[in-house]
């Protein structure tokens, strides 16, 4: 259970402060995974983009506020997507209906992909996700 000071400087804390906060924490994670995937160290990183060591370190302990061109480049060197924003698209369904699905880009194959995709009779009242593709 969270103290009361806890509970007053969270209900205090602005959303856009608290969407920061997951949104940075999300690529230092990711970053993280990325360099652990690729056996690379954080200095490993540092010498491909041709900074030091330090500042990478300081990117990924919060330090730093990323810009999209510091995320394009360090997508561009990993090799790898760090922020994936999805689109939605709307589709019919057969009884007339507009639903919408989330769709995300797909960077693993970049070729026609087929998708099987199964949609079940949703209970009333009750909203079923249709799809999420990744």
């Amino acid at each position: 259970m969270r103290s009361k000071v806890a509970q007053m400087i969270l209900a205090e804390t602005p959303e856009e402060t608290r969407v920061f906060a997951r949104m940075y924490a999300d690529i230092v994670v990711r970053v993280n995974q990325l360099l652990k995937e690729k056996s690379m160290s954080q200095k490993d990183l540092a010498e491909q983009m041709q900074k030091r060591p330090s500042e990478i370190n300081k990117w990924l302990n919060g330090e730093h506020n990323f810009t999209l061109k510091s995320l394009a480049r360090l997508e561009a060197e990993l090799g790898e997507t760090i922020i994936n924003v999805p689109k939605r698209k709307s589709i019919s369904t057969h009884d007339g209906a507009t639903r919408y699905v989330t769709v995300h880009h797909n960077t693993v194959n970049t070729h026609a992909s087929e998708f099987i995709t199964t949609w079940k009779k949703a209970k009333p009242k009750t909203k079923t996700q249709l799809a999420n593709v990744s």
